[in-house]
């Protein structure tokens, strides 16, 4: 009997071993489910704060490039448009680095692959137009003729005038006086209507118009070596100096002149600053919309899991 009892006793505590140690095994799987779930909580979260920080720096740097371009496009010297050219590259540089960090990171969200695909195009387009923007504004050519315009342009008119003038008074005794200053002055005067055509010239963008400035200044230009050459045939010593003075000057001009023609010709300060202010500035404002439509998004679903 007392070992019917004893066996009795043995199944009784074999059985409550096995109900505690169900229930510590049941404690132990929940446990264990709710830490992962919380480290899985955790993790989504970090991963959409990481994606969070990559948009905003992209924005910034999106922003700080498109600033470096416009500051190039402005600037009024070769180094000053060369050094925010290299700013403006870095900053789209360092948009390219985040933009393929956070590819990665958005993959298995159809929401956020697509904002990402359309942010994507935009960049390309973008990237594109700043390599022309920058290209055409390091060059410069518009403010280079405007400094030979207003400089060595300037000063070979001014010595040409003095030279003639001289001439003039010289020649104020001779049969001939009324010729020669009647010729000296038709030279200077057409000198000068050819040199204030030079600033509307770099000014303008539209090619018909400067055909048409050209060929009042080749008119001018006839103007003036005829009158110089019809000169050549009345001035006499000492009046023979101031008249080669005058055609040196007037050669220094024509030289200078086509110079000027040519860099406005190529037009990179007007047609950069044009697509700044059109294309680049429509196209930037469309990437960053973008931008903030996906960091929209990714703080959307943020919240949503935070509920759930």
């Amino acid at each position: 009997m007392r070992t019917l009892h004893t066996d009795k006793g043995m199944t009784r505590m074999q059985v409550g071993i096995a109900i505690a140690l169900v229930l510590l095994l049941s404690f132990l799987v929940v446990f264990l489910l709710r830490h992962e779930n919380a480290n899985g909580f955790h993790s989504a979260f970090e991963r959409s704060v990481k994606k969070l920080q990559i948009i905003q720096a992209m924005s910034h740097d999106l922003l700080a490039s498109a600033e470096a371009e416009k500051s190039a496009v402005m600037a009024d010297t070769d180094e000053a448009s060369q050094a925010l050219a290299e700013q403006s590259i870095q900053a789209a540089q360092n948009v390219e680095k985040a933009r393929r960090e956070l590819e990665h990171l958005l993959e298995g969200n159809r929401q956020h692959a697509h904002l990402f695909h359309e942010f994507s195009r935009c960049w390309e387009q973008l990237q594109a137009i700043d390599q022309e923007v920058l290209s055409l504004a390091v060059q410069n050519t518009n403010l280079k003729a405007l400094r030979l315009s207003f400089v060595p342009a300037a000063e070979a008119l001014r010595h040409m005038e003095e030279a003639l003038n001289h001439l003039m008074d010289g020649a104020s005794s001779s049969p001939d006086a009324v010729k020669i200053t009647r010729l000296a002055s038709q030279a200077v005067t057409s000198a000068l209507h050819l040199y204030t055509l030079q600033v509307p010239h770099i000014a303008e963008s539209t090619v018909t118009r400067m055909e048409e400035m050209e060929a009042a200044m080749q008119s001018l230009d006839a103007q003036v070596t005829d009158a110089l050459q019809s000169l050549q045939a009345l001035v006499h010593e000492p009046g023979k100096s101031f008249l080669d003075v005058a055609w040196v000057s007037y050669k220094d001009l024509q030289t200078i002149n086509a110079e000027i023609v040519e860099l406005s010709r190529q037009n990179s300060n007007i047609r950069s600053f044009a697509l700044s202010l059109g294309q680049k500035r429509k196209m930037t404002a469309q990437c960053q919309d973008v931008l903030a439509a996906l960091q929209e998004t990714v703080r959307e679903s943020m919240a949503y899991k935070a509920t759930k």
